[in-house]
């Protein structure tokens, strides 16, 4: 078996639960991390689907939080961001960052 986490290898079941103690590994593979393309095969495309869907489901329920609490989320067609987007945006313009808000 080999780690998806960090790629050691282990022989059997206590061996991986000796290795994520000894050395604080999750056992999985770090979502964000580019993969080669001669690696990337069904499972990663797998993980990266469901990634991307994780995503959307917190972007939605973060809407649906600020739209309870009576604030709109508008970053389109010149309507006003909220106080704290609109520094964020500054914030990271002033550093050389190009933030996109989409809603």
């Amino acid at each position: 078996y080999r780690c998806p986490g960090c790629s050691r290898l282990t022989c059997s079941l206590p061996c991986v639960q000796a290795h994520k103690r000894r050395t604080a590994c999750s056992g999985k593979r770090p979502r964000t991390v580019p993969v080669a393309l001669a690696q990337f095969d069904g499972n990663q495309l797998l993980s990266d689907y469901n990634l991307l869907e994780e995503t959307s489901q917190v972007r939605e329920s973060a809407h649906r939080l600020l739209d309870g609490f009576g604030c709109g989320f508008e970053g389109r067609h010149g309507a006003q961001l909220l106080p704290w987007l609109s520094f964020l945006g500054k914030a990271a313009e002033r550093r050389g960052v190009r933030l996109a808000v989409q809603t």
